[in-house]
């Protein structure tokens, strides 16, 4: 399965030898990780290899973002899938610092979104971000999330406490085909 995104970019499933390019080094990096915890703990390639095992429960979909020319540049995921709520978490980490400001995110989000909505029969998707991720709350924004309400002082970065801004959109949201 492979969905392109424009004419340079393209989704696929996340595969294992994902684990021996570039991926691992993504954690490594503190600007890529500035806004999550990934990078807060080194990760051994066991650690990788354990997590593409656990891919094989229903409760997430992970994505690999490529570019035909750089190859797997970033990841992109629904998470805690709940089939009894109908609702799953949105989560991306784009690695490739090189593809930052492209709408990589935004194209790649909203073919997430509408699989889904269209194919996993999801009535709600979500996501928080830390109040200062300026791009991330751009993105949610861009793909139609709602501002839904704020977690105060909940994450500790940089030495100081931010909130965390949560985002949702609906299927009804969607614009009818």
């Amino acid at each position: 399965m492979s969905i392109q995104l424009g004419k340079d970019y393209y989704v696929r499933a996340f595969q294992e030898a994902d684990l021996d390019g570039a991926y691992p080094s993504w954690f490594e990096d503190q600007e890529v990780c500035k806004y999550n915890s990934h990078g807060n703990f080194f990760k051994t390639s066991e650690y990788f290899r354990e997590f593409y095992k656990s891919l094989d429960l229903e409760d997430r979909l992970v994505w690999a973002i490529c570019h035909h020319k750089d190859g797997h540049i970033g990841n992109i995921s629904l998470q805690n899938i709940s089939p009894i709520n109908r609702n799953a978490e949105f989560a991306i980490l784009l690695g490739d610092k090189r593809h930052w400001g492209k709408s990589v995110g935004k194209m790649a989000g909203a073919e997430l979104i509408a699989h889904g909505f269209e194919n996993l029969n999801l009535e709600r998707i979500y996501c928080g971000t830390a109040d200062t991720n300026a791009g991330m709350r751009k993105l949610a924004t861009s793909l139609g999330m709602q501002e839904e309400g704020r977690r105060r002082s909940h994450l500790y970065l940089s030495g100081s406490w931010v909130d965390v801004v949560e985002y949702g959109i609906l299927k009804l949201d969607q614009p009818q085909k």
